[in-house]
């Protein structure tokens, strides 16, 4: 493998751990949104919603995912340059906070406008095509999340073997 090849790999690589992070956050927020919901009447207020939603034209729906996530998104690039302008512990507050704030809003607008929006024949495409590279990503990833988690698993054991001896020595001595 010649070095534009292992460039190429490395920068695939570490653009799809972005794009996996990116969705554990999602996957992370729709979940604390969904035990939030379980406090309101989140299904009532969501069924009036999608009434309402399935009423206005596409692109109004188009409107109200897209202006929030160019928003969010916008403003992660802008911490980053942040951060890469050395103002980094700025720029990394600035960008997650714009994170958890950006995907507690974006999931559960996504979530009502999705039907609507997937009438529209690109953002099909490419909603899709956002799930092909997701499903590609951890295959990509697979080996070295196995080897993490070997890893871990062996440091949890020898952790526990050392409390174990430790806590056996501290039993010995008391007696």
């Amino acid at each position: 493998m010649d070095r534009r090849d292992y460039l190429r790999r490395a920068l695939l690589l570490l653009l799809a751990l972005a794009f996996l992070f990116e969705t554990w956050i999602w996957d992370r927020m729709v979940a604390a949104a969904q035990r939030l919901a379980t406090l309101i009447n989140w299904a009532a207020i969501r069924a009036a919603l999608r009434r309402v939603i399935d009423r206005l034209p596409v692109w109004v729906a188009l409107l109200l995912f897209g202006v929030p996530f160019v928003v969010a998104e916008g403003g992660a690039f802008l911490c980053v340059l942040f951060a890469a302008m050395g103002h980094v512990v700025a720029g990394a507050v600035g960008y997650t906070a714009i994170k958890i704030i950006g995907f507690g809003l974006l999931a559960p607008i996504f979530d009502l406008t999705k039907p609507k929006l997937m009438t529209l024949p690109w953002f099909a495409v490419v909603y899709d095509k956002a799930l092909v590279f997701h499903h590609f990503a951890l295959g990509l990833i697979a080996p070295y999340r196995a080897a993490a988690r070997k890893l871990a698993g062996e440091l949890l054991a020898r952790v526990r073997a050392l409390w174990t001896r430790r806590s056996e020595g501290a039993n010995e001595e008391a007696r």
